[in-house]
């Protein structure tokens, strides 16, 4: 699905000005990766806080100086707005769609006319059975690595069949991020938002990082590699060492659900 960032036009308005991300970048001391958030609306990557709202600032100052404050102040509406979505995502029966999701179907031009976003869930799918060998490849995986997300295995595959994912990328990930579950805050196994999002449960987290993976516009047409560059573009090896526990936890299609 090709998204543009409709409520402000942010990478077109920068462009139209001959202005390039490394020249914000440099002025700032703000990272490329922030800025490219930024522009995409994926605002849960950006700091928590006083830092994001110094990012937004920064950034809108840079693009126009004239529309900085309005800018600004639109940006930050954005971020809380995406940063509650990721709470109030669903924790018994489904997963909320965050706020980008919904810009992305066209919910952006209300946003500018001062009316709110909604949420939508989703109903979760009957757990995998005992029986599936997916499951028991897992669970004997991350028990032999004694990683408390063991407990979690079922949920890694209702996610997977849900959204049309490799059912071993998640775990994998979970596993590079965290040591599966081991290292992790705030009920955030997977380092999504570099390990600053909280969630309500493990299991809220992996709904969200699944549902994202598979929906998002900067994911959803991209090949596991590119999923997992996106996910952590600064570190070159990232892609390949998550492939790596994935071959430890069997091929793609040991089984089918």
């Amino acid at each position: 699905m090709e998204y543009k960032p409709d409520i402000l036009q942010l990478a077109a308005l920068r462009q139209s000005k001959g202005i390039s991300l490394e020249s914000i970048a440099e002025g700032t001391k703000i990272s490329c990766y922030y800025l490219r958030a930024i522009e995409n609306l994926d605002l849960d990557k950006l700091p928590a806080g006083v830092y994001r709202d110094n990012f937004l600032k920064q950034y809108a100052r840079s693009i126009d100086e004239d529309l900085a404050e309005e800018l600004g102040r639109k940006l930050a509406i954005a971020a809380k707005e995406a940063a509650d979505a990721v709470m109030k995502a669903a924790t018994t029966s489904g997963v909320t769609r965050s706020l980008k999701e919904m810009l992305a179907k066209g919910a952006a031009f209300a946003f500018l006319l001062g009316t709110g976003t909604s949420l939508v869930s989703q109903q979760t799918p009957p757990a995998q059975t005992s029986k599936d060998p997916r499951l028991s490849a897992l669970r004997d995986f991350f028990e032999r690595c004694s990683c408390p997300i063991a407990k979690d295995s079922d949920a890694f595959l209702v996610a997977a069949d849900r959204h049309g994912l490799d059912w071993r990328m998640l775990p994998s990930i979970a596993y590079v991020e965290t040591t599966g579950g081991k290292h992790q805050k705030g009920g955030n196994p997977l380092g999504w938002g570099s390990g600053k999002i909280k969630f309500g449960s493990t299991r809220q987290a992996i709904h969200h990082v699944a549902e994202r993976l598979a929906r998002s516009p900067i994911y959803a047409q991209k090949d596991l590699v590119g999923k997992l560059r996106t996910y952590n573009p600064a570190n070159k090896q990232y892609a390949a060492r998550v492939m790596e526990v994935m071959d430890q936890l069997g091929p793609k299609l040991i089984a089918s659900r």
